[in-house]
């Protein structure tokens, strides 16, 4: 049976392995330069974005309910406030006591504390796949900030990745280094991503 989860997946799935070919094609250019470092940098902070809005997706999707998990759970509405996506938000701020504004989607534990307020069915479920000790996404955060606003703290943060040398400006070259697993950073971070994405909507 068709899941409505699917849909966030499927675009996860698309997004990455468009973001990883472009990266890879930059980082192999002979006259890898200024405009592939540029790519390679807006891959990275696409990266973020694609998982930032897949973790919203998923909230939104499961607190709507009617509609099955991967494993065939049947998940229901959260509450009969929530009537469409645009209502899913209003009443996941109206459950906050100051916050006036979403959540960041893609900081795994503000993630969860929306999912915990929604009281999602599945709320177990996705706080084991987002929250997985595998998960690369706040590496990826770390990393995309820094090329995102270029301060001294988010180049800090990630150099704290321990993914580049001990230098002021991260190089994003660096994240084209083999693993131990045999993978490209860069690479590595797209499988890991999807394999705790499918784990989340179980």
């Amino acid at each position: 049976m068709r899941s409505a989860l699917n849909d966030p997946m499927l675009r996860l799935r698309k997004e990455t392995a468009w973001l990883l070919m472009e990266f890879l094609q930059a980082v192999r250019n002979r006259e890898y330069g200024r405009r592939e470092q540029l790519a390679c940098e807006m891959a990275v902070v696409r990266l973020h974005d694609a998982w930032t809005r897949f973790c919203r997706d998923i909230v939104i999707v499961s607190a709507l309910g009617n509609t099955n998990t991967l494993s065939g759970t049947r998940l229901a509405r959260c509450t009969s406030a929530i009537t469409d996506r645009n209502s899913v938000v209003v009443y996941l701020l109206s459950k906050y006591k100051k916050r006036r504004y979403e959540p960041r989607w893609g900081d795994v534990q503000e993630c969860l504390d929306a999912a915990n307020l929604l009281g999602l069915t599945n709320f177990t479920t996705i706080a084991a796949g987002l929250g997985a000790a595998n998960s690369p996404a706040e590496e990826i955060r770390h990393v995309r900030n820094y090329y995102a606003h270029r301060k001294d703290g988010s180049a800090l943060k990630a150099m704290g990745t321990g993914l580049f040398p001990l230098v002021k400006k991260p190089e994003v070259a660096e994240l084209a280094k083999y693993t131990p697993g045999g993978q490209m950073v860069i690479e590595s971070w797209v499988q890991r991503l999807m394999a705790v994405a499918t784990a989340s909507i179980q």
